[in-house]
């Protein structure tokens, strides 16, 4: 007999409570957050074409803040140039890079390629130069990008579109992976990318819970930008900015056929390195600047905030939180038998995990999502424990040693006046 019939056989032949007592985190912590982004996902209209002369109603400035991104920003504006719906205005701003970007910017500028560049020798941060180009563009919206990304030819339209309702201050795209053929990491997260950004950002659209434009690929309306005085100093500026234009009451956007391909960390140490600064900054964004969104009594507390931190308490911390002590009650429980149930399990998160895909690649057409498939069993192991320990680690070090306020990937000078 096979482990995998083992484990199944063993898991069907529990009565309803000792079944319940076994798969208890996966019932808690797995199927209500899935299961329930899509059905919302699922019942959430695909959003209607306009035409594309409606997208000219605004000005369109894109910006680019990068570091070192010599080789990259080339390919980058050449994507942009390709859109159904180009850009009005092109500023792109070099962040002390030493690569000599702005060699390769003084000649895109000269062949009329951009229109507005800047550099400087000082490094100042990913939020000061997205500010430095939010106040040199001219156009009433602005479209931020990373400066080693590339894009689906009706990218920009579809970004663009929502902002005819005068209410919605900034959209999210659908950033999706690249490199996914590069090594099994890249796999990893570009079925994660489906899931979670596609479907999840589909979902949360859905009952107004898109907490995170990413700085990687999302459109701001520039006078709401200003309504909150620009991007903060300091790492998770996208997140930041986010809850900040959501307070001042604000609508955020999603749009599913937005694409913009990225290319992701191929090895583990540098993928461990990329989460524990994207954790460690919404931990201490969420509960230490934004922690008036937990208080009742505080006068900017509105509830429909409250959800979205709740739900990353429960889903993220939570279940980091309580997975060791899960598996040292299940090995203490049944001994060598553990490694069985779990096997059982992961058959389990697969049977969710796949319809969730499923639906992502559906919402996606363009990604090559279905050749991801055979990695499914593999991607319930990453995510279900691989990932949840590397989160565990990540806020661990956070609420203990507030170790955002050290991360590298932010200037020193930065941090030093943070701390001021």
């Amino acid at each position: 007999m096979s482990d995998l019939t083992q484990a199944l056989d063993y898991i069907t032949a529990q009565s309803f409570e000792s079944l319940m007592v076994l798969t208890a985190v996966v019932i808690i912590f797995e199927i209500p957050r899935y299961f329930g982004l899509f059905l919302l996902a699922l019942l959430t209209p695909r959003p209607p074409g306009r035409s594309l002369e409606s997208t000219y109603k605004h000005k369109v400035s894109v910006i680019l803040a990068g570091h070192n991104e010599r080789d990259s920003v080339r390919r980058c504006i050449a994507s942009m140039r390709e859109q159904s719906r180009p850009p009005d205005e092109i500023v792109v701003f070099s962040d002390g890079s030493t690569d000599g970007m702005e060699k390769v910017l003084r000649e895109l500028l000269e062949a009329g390629e951009i229109d507005r560049a800047l550099w400087s020798d000082l490094r100042g941060g990913k939020s000061a130069g997205f500010n430095i180009c939010q106040r040199m563009a001219s156009g009433d919206i602005l479209i931020n990008i990373d400066c080693d990304c590339s894009l689906d030819r009706d990218a920009f339209r579809r970004i663009v579109e929502p902002f005819e309702d005068p209410a919605v201050g900034s959209v999210a795209g659908n950033i999706q992976v690249r490199n996914a053929g590069s090594g099994l990491i890249a796999t990893m997260q570009a079925i994660e990318y489906m899931i979670t950004i596609a479907l999840g950002k589909q979902g949360a659209l859905a009952i107004d819970q898109v907490i995170c434009s990413s700085g990687g690929y999302s459109a701001f309306r520039k006078s709401a930008l200003e309504s909150v005085g620009g991007c903060d100093a300091g790492g998770g500026e996208d997140l930041d900015v986010t809850m900040r234009l959501r307070a001042r009451g604000w609508k955020i956007g999603f749009r599913v056929d937005s694409v913009c391909y990225t290319d992701v960390p191929d090895t583990f140490a540098g993928l461990v390195r990329q989460r524990f600064r994207w954790e460690r900054d919404a931990v201490r964004l969420r509960y230490r600047k934004h922690r008036f969104n937990l208080n009742p009594f505080d006068p900017r507390f509105r509830i429909n905030e409250v959800l979205h931190h709740l739900e990353y308490l429960i889903f993220n911390i939570l279940a980091a939180a309580i997975m060791p002590f899960y598996l040292i009650w299940l090995f203490a429980t049944y001994g060598a038998f553990a490694f069985v149930i779990l096997l059982g399990l992961q058959v389990v998160l697969v049977l969710i995990d796949f319809p969730v895909f499923l639906l992502a690649a559906w919402l996606t057409p363009h990604v090559k999502a279905f050749r991801l498939i055979p990695y499914m069993f593999g991607f319930s192991v990453f995510n279900g424990f691989v990932m949840r320990f590397v989160r565990l680690a990540a806020y661990a070090d956070e609420w203990v040693f507030q170790s955002s306020f050290q991360d590298s990937y932010v200037p020193q000078k930065v941090h030093d006046i943070r701390s001021n």
